[in-house]
């Protein structure tokens, strides 16, 4: 059954995604840098506002996001909003980034969506339910083996090097690093475009960071873990995030990420 908060969701994320769209088609955005060193643009802070206001117009809930300074009782429900995932991708003119929108009860996600707005790609999840790219179950097709693995690059630990060799090795078939937002490379694990999918976070994530593309995931019968095949916290993470299409693929990259540790 689909929620009311999902459908009017929806509609509001789609304009959001065509504000970004508009923006980067014109070439008419500027961007700055945060305390972290990470970029920031107008168009961050302008689908932050819009968004938040259609949300609060709609709902009697609390909203809370990346661009957004704002305090929240987190032992009530809110909506997490990151407006951009993946802005340098945004700023560089790729096509990875996306808008996260989730829905958060204490410590379970009801609703996560993950929209990239340059390819059009809608996933959502609901609790308790199953996964869909616009109107079409996840996954679209099945990874019965480890075969194309996506992988974000780290300067502080060795992931490239490992992943090197177990393509030299022939026990990963492809590997590739399309960057952009990291929720997005998520969902395409769930979509079945990638087996498996890694990456690091040196801080710790927020809300809006991992918990719409987790929903997504988890609900399409993959899997996201830490190294050591625990599940992680959706809200809140720090270290390794190992996302698998399923739990053969799973056991399968987490057995040969421990032989090169």
């Amino acid at each position: 059954m689909i929620d009311i908060h999902l459908i009017i969701a929806k509609q509001i994320i789609e304009e959001a995604g065509r504000i970004i769209k508009d923006a980067r088609a014109t070439n008419t955005f500027e961007f700055t840098f945060k305390q972290d060193n990470t970029p920031a643009t107008n168009i961050d802070k302008q689908v932050q506002q819009y968004i938040t206001k259609r949300l609060q117009d709609s709902f009697n809930i609390q909203v809370m996001g990346e661009e957004a300074d704002i305090n929240i009782d987190p032992s009530q429900p809110y909506w997490a909003i990151d407006p951009i995932d993946g802005t340098w991708a945004f700023i560089t003119h790729e096509n990875t980034s996306a808008i996260n929108l989730s829905l958060i009860d204490k410590t379970k996600v009801i609703l996560g969506i993950v929209y990239n707005p340059f390819t059009d790609e809608f996933f959502y999840s609901e609790e308790s339910g199953k996964s869909y790219i616009g109107m079409l179950q996840l996954p679209l097709r099945e990874n019965k083996e480890v075969t194309v693995v996506n992988f974000k690059p780290q300067r502080e630990h060795p992931i490239v090097n490992n992943l090197n060799k177990l393509f030299k090795e022939d026990k990963v078939k492809k590997l590739v690093c399309i960057g952009g937002s990291l929720s997005y490379s998520m969902c395409m694990v769930a979509k079945g475009a990638f087996s498996n999918y890694i990456a690091y976070f040196n801080g710790v994530s927020n809300a809006w960071d991992l918990s719409a593309a987790v929903i997504i995931v988890r609900n399409s019968g993959g899997f996201v873990t830490d190294l050591e095949g625990r599940d992680i916290d959706a809200i809140s993470h720090k270290g390794f995030i190992v996302v698998s299409a399923n739990e053969k693929v799973k056991n399968q990259f987490l057995e040969m990420m421990k032989t090169l540790s």
